[in-house]
């Protein structure tokens, strides 16, 4: 079955761009072609210069903080799950502790480490600056046994050590992502001990340098928004190219963009078209920057109240290629996101009717017996506002599922989920807390089935109650 959610091309993009032929072709374009291609530059760098504000924002401490933020090449451990209070990167579990680094493969390979996990689902998703996933460590796909991995990109010098299976990155800049599973505090502290054996080391083995006063919480993270005027974003966009040398696909894009001086090692000092022209294309960048956010929840919104209720991704999420709208979207909604073989998230913004969610009414989930989400791994519900952050409520809790917390069953063996602003009086009935207002709900199923990849089988509609 065709996917729910399509690319977003359809309701990002007026019209196809379709160059004439190089420069020719770009210097004849009407204001509003220039005007369109620069909606289309605009989503096409998007992803690239928001990964690198996460990025430098991320690194932008002198020492790793406990909280996600570390220097180049090291790992930030998340000792607690994430809160309403973390705004940096859209959609964060709770099922999960994230381990964070971003790294520089520059002046040789990185080699992570981790111990033996036994039973304790973890992986290390590794994505390029592109938000393509590059592969992965962890539970899936290299097992959990002690573990050493040797990330190389394959432009830089290094050594090669025996025994160590070597992941290879297109990429100088890495993001790595890693996700630890936990239940309670007291489970979060044990996943926490063995997150703290997770190691960054140089191919000899040798540790990178921190500052001899390092200490953990040193230093605040600083912020460096994504350029939203013409201007900036070709600059910052220029640069990032030059830094990030983009793939052989992006080839035709880049060729139409080259004109107007955007491009790897350009600037508008290179355009060869009108400043008329150079000024629509600006234009284009601002309106897509103001239009792109609402216009990604719009799609999410329309195509959950079609299918009413849940809908799930594209199978190309993670590897997406040439479509450009639909990585837009997805950096707009869930940046980072796993491939569908790792992980799944289907996602609801409307009720069993096609309505809206909204905390002024109240909300039932019926998982029956023996209709459990087929994931291999866990699968969890999660709670968030419109703009995919978490809601805070005055229990904390902000999901539901096996590992926390506990889920009361009925003698049937069917799980009741409550979706509501005031505590379920029935003792059998799981609460997750609503906000006054508009809310989604995600589904994470880490390990999915075939049943639930070919999207058979599908989670249980959200009821309004009379």
């Amino acid at each position: 079955m065709k996917r729910a959610i399509s690319s977003a091309a359809a309701v990002l993009a007026a019209a196809a761009i379709v160059a004439a032929g190089g420069a020719a072709g770009a210097s004849a374009q009407t204001p509003a072609q220039a005007e369109q291609l620069g909606h289309e530059a605009y989503r096409y760098g998007f992803p690239l210069l928001d990964l690198l504000r996460i990025r430098r924002e991320e690194t932008s401490v002198p020492c790793p903080d406990g909280r996600g933020n570390a220097p180049v090449n090291h790992l930030a451990n998340a000792s607690k799950f994430a809160t309403p209070d973390d705004r940096t990167v859209v959609a964060p579990n709770t099922d999960t502790l994230y381990t964070i680094a971003h790294l520089d493969l520059g002046k040789g390979p990185v080699v992570l480490r981790h111990p033996d996990m036994g039973d304790r689902f973890f992986d290390f998703e590794l994505v390029d600056p592109y938000t393509n996933v590059i592969g992965y460590v962890g539970t899936r796909t290299t097992g959990s046994e002690h573990g050493r991995f040797a990330i190389s990109w394959n432009g830089a010098p290094g050594e090669r050590r025996a025994n160590v299976p070597v992941i290879k990155s297109k990429f100088r800049r890495v993001w790595l992502i890693g996700r630890t599973l936990a239940g309670d505090e007291a489970d979060q502290a044990q996943a926490f001990g063995l997150m703290r054996k997770y190691k960054l080391t140089r191919a000899n083995g040798k540790s990178f340098g921190l500052p001899a006063d390092c200490y953990r919480g040193k230093g605040e993270p600083s912020t460096y928004p994504t350029p939203t005027t013409g201007p900036a974003f070709v600059t910052s966009l220029n640069r990032a190219l030059a830094k990030n040398p983009p793939p052989k696909r992006d080839g035709p894009i880049l060729e139409q963009l080259a004109p107007y001086g955007v491009g790897p090692g350009l600037s508008p000092a290179d355009a060869t078209v009108p400043a008329e022209a150079i000024e629509s294309l600006h234009a284009g960048i601002a309106a897509e920057a103001a239009a792109l956010p609402q216009a990604a929840r719009l799609d999410f919104v329309q195509k959950s109240i079609e299918a009413k209720g849940w809908i799930t991704a594209a199978p190309n999420i993670g590897d997406f290629g040439t479509d450009y709208a639909y990585r837009a979207l997805i950096a707009v909604v869930g940046i980072g996101a796993n491939t569908p073989k790792e992980a799944i998230y289907p996602a609801t913004l409307a009720d069993s009717n096609g309505a809206l969610l909204n905390g002024a009414n109240d909300y039932r989930m019926v998982f029956p017996p023996g209709g459990m989400p087929p994931a291999r791994y866990f699968w969890s519900l999660t709670m968030y506002d419109l703009a995919g952050y978490l809601v805070d409520n005055p229990i904390d809790r902000y999901s539901l599922g096996p590992t926390h917390p506990p889920l009361a069953k009925r003698p049937d063996g069917s799980i009741v989920v409550a979706v509501q602003q005031d505590p379920p009086t029935e003792a059998d009935v799981n609460w997750l807390p609503s906000p006054p207002g508009s809310f989604r709900l995600n589904m994470r199923l880490y390990g999915p089935r075939k049943a639930a990849l070919d999207w058979t089988w599908r989670p249980p509609p959200v009821i309004r109650q009379p």
